[in-house]
């Protein structure tokens, strides 16, 4: 999992188990603002983009 700012700066980039995930938060100790979370598995992309307030 990728997460890039508006600017296209990557903020974070975490490495995980599937056991791990359902438990994972994201965002935390981000600052407000408008992110792009890219999560991958094998060939599988999927894009979101998230506001946080």
């Amino acid at each position: 999992m990728k997460v890039y700012d508006m600017l296209g700066k990557l903020v974070d980039n975490q490495i995980m188990d599937a056991t791990q995930v359902e438990a994972f938060e994201i965002g935390a100790n981000y600052p407000s603002g408008v992110y792009n979370v890219i999560v991958s598995q094998g060939d599988n992309l999927k894009t979101v983009r998230v506001i946080k307030r």
